[in-house]
């Protein structure tokens, strides 16, 4: 166990501060925004110190890594467990995914000294939460330092090479709908086969964050383990606590008819209470659920949505890529039908799992036509190619007010003027509400000298 000097002004307590470096002020049991990092003051987070706060001691410390910055957003979904159990939030402003990794790495560069030098660190106990490309700066993390003691993953995608040969413990997560839905059980398989600790948590969503409840869960699964691996000192009653709401929660499922799920979740708990408490009886269920005729069956409709699912990611991503590559774009009505666009509304609208596994790939489908190809596309002037893309996007939904205001922007490039008017008039009837960019974008210079543009500007109240 390493130990370094800390220092932390804390309202109301006072930890003594060493010269190398300012001491931070802050107050207990309160979400505090914008503290700059000491060796580097550009880069700035969100601390939260539980108001269990002593200075006679080491805290477990949560590293939060969200894909836009967002750092009071993904700090308060651990902030209820966080006061619970005693854990410091350190929530970053400047992780960043869908680029290059170097504002990932400054930020790491930065955020490693505050928690080794400035904050009360236990350093057998650091722990990193990511969502989406977030949770990949966390894997980095822990390959590059091998210090971190377990790796809470939000919709993220499966890199092997990251964690090949590292042993930490992940709790996976992602939402029933997420895009990302099969790539985090492609990593808890990869976790099983490889040895490490793991649980899969779904939640009812998209490609999101999870609730706080879920985020509360892998708190307290942290806490299991690290008594299991000696870096706390045991609780059994916090053990039979937690324990008896696992085996609860697992029965649960059972009664909710979701023996693949029961059984998935009887095993995990029967590997990590190992030496804690008895789990005989959870390996005992496992066993059981797994004879079941709806085990079976489920086990099978699973293996049959997988494969439906993972060829529909490899004919969405082909698809994408040829979109970005070519000369002119296809016409649109041949566009849908080679994404298919059509044939997966309509299988969406099956029960589960196949129309789950649908409704998946159509948002993966949507998140690249809506963002990534025309963010491509414009950058390099190729209007035409981002303007398909946000066509073919609101063929899928057409409730987003953002895309419609894009799609307009992109046909005004275009000399298309009457499109770009009616898009306009698609995005203020769906909600669209920065209307100031009516008067600025330059991207609807070619409109201003219209009538109906100018009545647009009078009906947004411009």
């Amino acid at each position: 166990m390493r130990h370094f000097s800390v220092f932390l002004i804390v309202v109301c307590t006072a930890i003594p501060a060493i010269a190398e470096a300012p001491p931070l002020k802050v107050s207990i049991g309160e979400m505090v925004e914008g503290i700059s990092c000491a060796s580097d003051p550009t880069q700035t987070y969100t601390l939260y110190i539980p108001s269990s706060y002593s200075n006679d001691r080491q805290w477990p410390v949560l590293l939060v890594f969200d894909p836009r910055g967002r750092s009071l957003l993904a700090a308060e979904l651990f902030r209820t467990a966080a006061e619970t159990y005693g854990w410091i939030i350190v929530s970053s402003d400047n992780t960043r995914s869908d680029g290059p990794m170097e504002p990932n790495t400054i930020a790491l560069q930065a955020l490693w000294p505050e928690i080794h030098e400035r904050l009360p660190t236990d350093f057998d106990r650091i722990y990193a939460a990511g969502f989406s490309g977030g949770a990949a700066v966390a894997y980095v993390l822990s390959r590059a330092t091998r210090e971190l003691a377990g790796i809470i993953a939000c919709g993220g995608r499966h890199f092997p090479e990251y964690l090949e040969g590292n042993d930490v413990p992940i709790f996976v997560t992602a939402g029933s709908l997420d895009f990302n839905y099969r790539e985090m059980h492609l990593l808890d398989d990869f976790l099983e086969k490889q040895g490490n600790p793991h649980r899969l948590a779904i939640f009812e969503g998209t490609h999101s964050w999870m609730p706080s409840s879920v985020a509360g869960e892998a708190v307290e699964w942290f806490e299991v383990v690290a008594m299991q691996r000696d870096l706390r000192e045991a609780d059994s009653e916090l053990v039979s606590s937690l324990l008896a709401a696992d085996m609860a929660a697992a029965e649960a499922l059972v009664a909710g008819g979701r023996e693949l799920d029961a059984a998935r979740r009887f095993r995990e708990i029967q590997q990590i209470y190992e030496g804690l408490a008895d789990s005989a009886a959870a390996r005992g269920r496992a066993k059981e659920i797994e004879t079941t005729a709806g085990f079976r069956e489920q086990a099978k409709v699973f293996k049959k949505s997988n494969a439906f699912e993972r060829r529909c990611d490899e004919s969405v991503n082909n698809g994408l890529a040829a979109l970005r590559s070519s000369d002119i774009p296809s016409p649109l009505a041949r566009l849908a039908r080679d994404f298919q666009i059509d044939d997966l509304q309509q299988r969406a609208k099956q029960r589960e799992p196949m129309g789950l596994a649908a409704q998946r790939c159509l948002n993966g489908l949507y998140t690249g036509l809506s963002f990534y190809v025309p963010r491509d596309s414009a950058a390099v002037g190729r209007y035409a190619h981002a303007a398909t893309a946000y066509e073919l996007a609101v063929m899928i939904r057409e409730d987003n007010p953002v895309i419609w205001y894009n799609l307009a922007c992109m046909r005004a490039r275009l000399g298309r003027d009457e499109a770009a008017m009616e898009a306009l008039g698609k995005a203020l009837d769906t909600g669209f509400n920065r209307t100031e960019l009516l008067d600025s974008d330059e991207d609807l210079d070619s409109l201003r000298d219209r009538d109906d543009f100018k009545q647009l500007l009078v009906a947004a109240g411009r």
